[in-house]
């Protein structure tokens, strides 16, 4: 029950920033970013309580977090080597 009430005060204090700093900062930021297909006109809503689920996660739990980037990253690597071998093994006319 304590963490939820931590995630949740983590939540709308991050979700209060990124809203309030949108124009300054956020939006530049995510600009540079993401290509021209994943942007719309209501970023702010789609972004901002993206990016305070993740950070409050964090907050929380951080070495859960930690373990699920390092699985992504382990699997994103596998992938990679494993279409690149892929890649090479296919012929060409």
């Amino acid at each position: 029950m304590l963490l939820s009430v931590i995630w949740l005060i983590a939540f709308a204090v991050i979700l209060a920033l990124l809203i309030k700093s949108w124009d300054s900062s956020v939006n530049a930021v995510l600009d540079r970013l993401l290509p021209t297909v994943l942007r719309s006109d209501d970023d702010r809503w789609v972004w901002c309580p993206a990016i305070a689920v993740l950070v409050a996660t964090t907050i929380v739990s951080p070495i859960d977090m930690l373990m699920t980037l390092l699985i992504i990253g382990l699997l994103v690597l596998i992938g990679v080597k494993l279409g690149c071998w892929l890649m090479s093994k296919v012929k060409f006319h």
